[in-house]
């Protein structure tokens, strides 16, 4: 009896010794497996997972893999040690899926690395933009991002009694006023300023004959200088310095701006008498206020700006202040970012508008070479003077001519349509102007 118990003392302490044994065994020698606690991008865009073990002594030890798949790693593939309980992981724009390791080789996923992103940045290719009452803009958004990131860019307005904008960023003018107008993906987004205006007009296809002539007074200072900004803008959108450039000063003026400017015979030019804003304005932006009489050096019978009654000696009476046709042109040139002086057409030996690019005798040949371009010249000659003008349009019959004339029905800055088979009838000379204007910008051969 007393050897039975003996035996089942000695069964209970070895029982006792297998399960401290298995218990140590667990702990020593059976690597724990982390047990994930935060997965999240940082303010640096950095992936940082922090994970917990049961056993400090197993702190360092734990590896981790990143793939761009979704394919199970393989223990003996390049896994990376983790330190103080915590991976961090540089992103890019892709998909990461992250896998732990323990010393065991047990290896576990991370859930949901591959789901998150965040947008770093977005841009509006805009600042600001300027609409007409019923007119529209495109405005588009670039983005970039880390992880995981969607595409989709949600567009809105601040207020849509203003503007409203649609699913592809094409903002539409509703009435007079500013707003914003934001593109917003995922966690970031962009704006844009909208002023809505009634200073320009929507362009229309065709150059409207019917609109009426500008009348004396019309605009403040403050919308001088809107109207001054706008044109800017459409310039700096074609190319300033560029053949678009030029091209889109003449068309504002003829198309956006809502009244016709007047032909108007000079009373002089900075290269002959120097006399300014009389015929003609070599200035930047449009001379409509009082408040630009400060940039008119020497007058004859002004200052009046655009509109205004002027006395015109060499048409002895009375008219509205307005452009002749060099002076057009080359306001258009200076405009578009090309100094050109102020001077006049012909073919007389002192420089003039035909001496700028290569003066072509214009014929039908010339038209099928495929040479002549929107933003070109044309001159009808004359020694003594000679009327100069600028093709702003052109499709597949006609060009179209942005010209101040001084024959009725259009005693005004417009734009004619010509048809290609005759235009060289009426102008003898086009000047081709790439050797000018070198670059072409954001050229159209249409406005619209």
């Amino acid at each position: 009896m007393k050897r039975i118990k003996v035996v089942g003392i000695i069964l209970i302490c070895l029982m006792l010794l297998s399960i401290i044994l298995y218990y140590l065994y667990l702990n020593y020698y059976i690597s724990p497996i982390p047990v994930i606690e935060t997965v999240n991008i940082n303010n640096e865009n950095k992936l940082i997972i922090k994970y917990k073990l049961d056993e400090n002594r197993y702190r360092n030890k734990i590896h981790y893999i990143v793939k761009n798949d979704d394919v199970i790693p393989n223990i003996n593939d390049k896994w990376i040690l983790s330190k103080n309980n915590e991976v961090s992981i540089d992103l890019a724009k892709d998909t990461y899926y992250v896998y732990l390791k323990n010393e065991d080789n047990k290896i576990i996923k991370v859930d949901n690395t591959e789901n998150l992103g965040k947008i770093t940045t977005v841009n509006i290719n805009k600042e600001k933009v300027y609409i007409a009452v019923n007119g529209t803009y495109n405005v588009t958004a670039t983005f970039d991002g880390i992880g995981k990131i969607q595409d989709k860019v949600n567009w809105y307005s601040e207020d849509e009694s203003i503007a409203k904008v649609d699913e592809n960023g094409k903002i539409t003018g509703i009435k007079k006023g500013t707003t914003k107008v934001s593109a917003e993906i995922m966690n970031e987004k962009a704006t844009v300023d909208v002023i809505v205006t009634n200073l320009i007009t929507v362009r229309p296809k065709k150059f409207n004959s019917k609109k009426s002539y500008l009348p004396c007074g019309k605009y403040s200072k403050a919308d001088n200088d809107l109207l001054d900004e706008i044109l800017k803008d459409r310039i700096n959108d074609a190319g300033y310095k560029t053949r678009a450039g030029a091209v889109e000063a003449a068309r504002f003026l003829a198309l956006e701006f809502p009244y016709k400017i007047r032909y108007f015979s000079e009373n002089g030019r900075g290269s002959t008498n120097g006399v300014d804003g009389e015929g003609r304005y070599y200035h930047v932006g449009l001379y409509l206020d009082e408040s630009r009489y400060s940039s008119i050096k020497k007058k004859s019978a002004g200052p009046k700006t655009w509109g205004c009654s002027l006395y015109s000696r060499p048409s002895h009476g009375y008219r509205s202040n307005g452009l002749d046709c060099s002076g057009f042109v080359s306001w258009a040139m200076l405009n578009g970012g090309f100094d050109v002086g102020d001077i006049g057409a012909g073919l007389a030996p002192h420089k003039d508008l035909t001496d700028y690019g290569v003066r072509t005798k214009f014929n039908a040949s010339v038209v099928k070479s495929g040479k002549v371009k929107v933003g070109d010249l044309l001159s009808s000659g004359g020694i003594q003077g000679g009327h100069i003008a600028m093709i702003v349009g052109e499709d597949n019959n006609y060009y179209y001519v942005a010209e101040s004339l001084w024959t009725p029905p259009n005693v005004a800055v417009v734009i004619i349509p010509y048809s290609k088979k005759d235009l060289f009838k009426r102008y003898y000379y086009v000047m081709l102007m790439d050797s000018y204007y070198k670059e072409d910008g954001n050229l159209t051969k249409l406005w619209y």
